[in-house]
């Protein structure tokens, strides 16, 4: 019989936390899964590490790439060899915390409408020490608002019903850094998105992480990304429009009026949109319109330097 969960793990030049991660997923209370590595082209000492650990654990598939292609080609990879009814995303510098898959599975079986499933992080150091947790949004319209605003499902932490990832056709090549984020753009049109409140993983935040080694390409794919949104949603991407998002995502303060006024009105537009496109439903646009004043409300100037920008 098929494992009810298949773990699939992407790793490039991974050896300094690889151990770690694979054993937090080795030590999960829930049993039944499976967990393919897939090494992508690496050049230090990963394989060797993966080959340790799967001549001592009959669940792990080991499946080597002759050269680095990139992280969406190998989770892809990973996921065309998975026999489990949901594929759990894992990366390979990060840890599981023992109840992430039970909790996740037992979220997804009970809720049949709900494709995919995230929840809450730990972020820590290279050396795990605690920097800070995450406070992610449960509800499915909140999370398709996050995609415009802010973080709101981790990638690395995400279930998803194998089916609903063959059917859209997985990660898409050329969306470095946020290639997590363009798969849930797809996503949310065909199903509906939840958190657990719980915590459920340690991320690490290391020189080698991909927000960290590149802020800037990072901010960059994420402003091309709103982009291409909007042109799903509109038909258009106006340049004004983008960049009223992107400061409202940094949470940048907005000191002209009319740039506010045109940033609520998009806000709207944008809302009229999710219903329409079904990234989310009627009953919910309360929880939108009060995700949008809560924006804007946190980008308005402070009293104190309205005289400096009053038209």
């Amino acid at each position: 019989m098929p494992p009810r969960v298949s773990v699939v793990m992407p790793v490039y030049n991974g050896e300094r936390y690889l151990a770690e991660a694979i054993a937090s997923v080795l030590g999960q209370t829930f049993h039944d899964f499976e967990l393919i590595i897939v090494d992508d082209g690496s050049t230090d000492g990963s394989a060797r590490i993966i080959e340790e650990y799967a001549g001592r654990d009959s669940r792990i598939q080991f499946i080597p790439l002759s050269q680095n292609e990139g992280k969406a080609f190998a989770c892809n990879y990973g996921i065309e060899a998975a026999c489990g009814h949901y594929i759990a995303a894992m990366d390979h510098d990060d840890i599981c915390l023992p109840d992430r898959l039970r909790k996740q599975t037992n979220y997804l079986d009970a809720h049949p409408r709900i494709g995919v499933i995230g929840g809450n992080i730990q972020v820590v150091d290279q050396d795990l020490k605690f920097r800070f947790e995450s406070k992610l949004p449960l509800e499915h319209a909140l999370i398709a608002w996050g995609l415009f605003f802010s973080p709101s499902i981790p990638g690395t932490l995400a279930m998803v019903r194998r089916d609903l990832l063959t059917a859209v056709g997985g990660y898409r090549s050329g969306h470095w850094t946020v290639e997590d984020t363009e798969l849930w753009s797809r996503l949310i049109a065909e199903t509906r998105f939840a958190n657990l409140p719980d915590i459920l993983m340690l991320y690490r935040r290391h020189r080698g992480s991909t927000t960290i080694a590149d802020k800037g390409l990072w901010r960059s794919a994420g402003v091309a990304l709103r982009k291409l949104m909007l042109e799903r949603l509109w038909g258009e991407a106006p340049e004004i429009t983008l960049d009223l998002f992107k400061r409202a995502w940094r949470r940048e303060k907005i000191m002209r009026r009319a740039e506010r006024k045109l940033l609520r009105a998009e806000m709207m537009r944008l809302i009229d949109s999710f219903l329409d496109a079904g990234w989310a439903e009627a009953d919910e646009r309360p929880l939108l319109m009060e995700a949008m004043e809560q924006r804007l409300l946190q980008i308005r100037p402070r009293r104190r330097h309205f005289w400096k920008y009053l038209r």
